[in-house]
């Protein structure tokens, strides 16, 4: 008997008992919803811990420190060359940091966040069309645009009237296209029209402002697979160098180095970045703890998120393990019903498998007729569960605003990957094959005489 024969004789049968037919896809509809819920939401929390990690410098980056913990280091070009050697090290990407307001048009209305990162030319040009929400990568002559991290949010604002402001909150809706920009170093007084100049004994003596604006534009913003995290906006060497030149003609530079022992802040007036922060980029967070550990054996001194992504691992699979029974407990309902409805199913047909064997139909062509019809039964409920599953996961992603358990943004609650449909589906087609197992095996052993016999 052909396969063909066989898969529409399967779908006859079925179609002839609509209502058992029916009732028991149903019952594999809700194990199949129920599993598939289930592990989807424990993929949703695993992917907000990973965003909320990666919210605050990724699991895929290692920090270089010294004998303090402190990340601010002497950043040699020695060290970055040794570190590169490492197997399985994507990038090494030294930084230097400051803050600074990023003033949106008259910045009245909007506010966006203040850190500032520099790094190297050859690190922006390791960042492919891929890595950004929108926008492109820096070139050494753009010395007037930054790039926006993943993590940048536009806030709509109110000014309050003794200085300072408060948040309304996101301006979801905000084009970056149709605002201008500024850079604004030192500090303004929200009570002056203009530039202040300081209090009145030092308008005696200087005539320096406090404050600059430097017109910048946005580049582009990173998204999620971008080898950077973080809040930090990211800028060039040609705009810091050119920032650095604006903040030396204020009364109190603030780009420059503070100095514990006097208190003071040391200007920089070198042409040359002088970077303080050293960190790794691994190319696979399974990978994280490994290569700490060469980079510990190479003589560096490391601080990362490896015991965050081995707890991650773990809590991820113990989750999927509870949720996992729980939705498997609805399955086994299922199985029982496909057995007992296919049971049913050989007892009616106990004249159709007689005459089968008689004609000369194999052992192997009634039991596989059987174990199609059940595999057809749970390929359906698998089927249908999923949309239900998508359905539901939409309205309650929806319903909580995509707001991930553990903070940050984005991270949904439900989170069903293509691999998990695949599963949800297949497990439940191999559910109604193995339910359907035990049938078939009684059919094929049935007399064909006795069955003959049989009203």
């Amino acid at each position: 008997m052909k396969i063909s024969d066989r898969l529409l004789m399967a779908l006859r049968n079925l179609s002839r008992r609509k209502s058992r037919t029916i009732l028991t896809v149903l019952s594999v509809v809700i194990g199949a919803t129920s599993i598939i819920l289930m592990l989807a939401f424990a993929s949703g929390i695993s992917n907000s811990q990973k965003q909320m990690i990666e919210s605050f410098g990724g699991l895929t980056s290692i920090s270089i420190v010294n004998d303090q913990q402190d990340d601010r280091i002497e950043v040699k070009e020695a060290d970055i060359n040794k570190l590169k050697k490492i197997k399985g090290v994507r990038a090494v990407v030294p930084s230097k940091e400051f803050w600074s307001d990023l003033v949106i048009d008259d910045g009245k209305s909007y506010a966006l966040s203040s850190g500032f990162e520099v790094i190297p030319d050859e690190i922006f040009a390791m960042l492919s069309p891929d890595m950004f929400e929108w926008g492109k990568s820096l070139s050494p002559s753009d010395s007037d645009k930054l790039i926006l991290s993943q993590q940048a949010r536009v806030d709509k604002i109110e000014v309050m009237p003794g200085g300072g402001w408060s948040s309304t909150g996101s301006a979801d809706d905000f084009n970056f296209n149709d605002h201008k920009f500024r850079i604004r170093l030192g500090y303004m007084d929200q009570e002056d029209d203009g530039v202040h100049f300081g209090n009145d004994e030092e308008n005696q003596q200087s005539s320096k402002p406090t404050y600059v604006d430097v017109p910048v534009k946005i580049g582009g913003k990173l998204n999620n697979a971008s080898m950077l995290k973080g809040w930090t906006s990211y800028i060039n060497e040609s705009l810091y160098k050119k920032l650095k030149k604006e903040d030396a003609k204020l009364e109190s530079p603030q780009m420059g180095s503070f100095d514990e022992k006097t208190g003071q802040t040391i200007i920089d007036k070198s042409d040359k970045v002088t970077y303080e922060k050293l960190r790794v980029i691994v190319d696979d967070v399974d990978n994280l703890e490994a290569i700490e550990n060469e980079i510990k054996k190479a003589g560096f001194k490391t601080q990362s998120e490896a015991g965050s992504a081995e707890e991650i691992k773990k809590q991820t699979m113990q989750v999927t393990l509870i949720l996992g029974g729980i939705g498997s407990v609805a399955f086994i309902v299922s199985a029982i019903g496909i057995i007992n409805t296919m049971l049913m199913s050989i007892y009616e047909r106990q004249k159709e498998i007689g005459v089968m064997k008689v004609i000369g139909a194999s052992i192997a062509d009634i039991r596989s007729m059987f174990l199609i019809e059940s595999g057809f039964i749970g390929f359906f409920g698998g089927v249908i569960g999923l949309m239900i599953s998508f359905g539901a996961g939409a309205f309650i992603n929806n319903l909580t605003q995509g707001g991930g358990f553990f903070g940050g943004d984005g991270g949904e609650i439900i989170s069903i990957s293509p691999g998990l449909a695949l599963v949800g589906v297949g497990f439940s087609a191999l559910v109604g094959v193995m339910a359907g197992y035990i049938p078939a095996r009684r059919a094929t052993k049935l007399s064909a005489i006795e069955a003959l016999r049989s009203n």
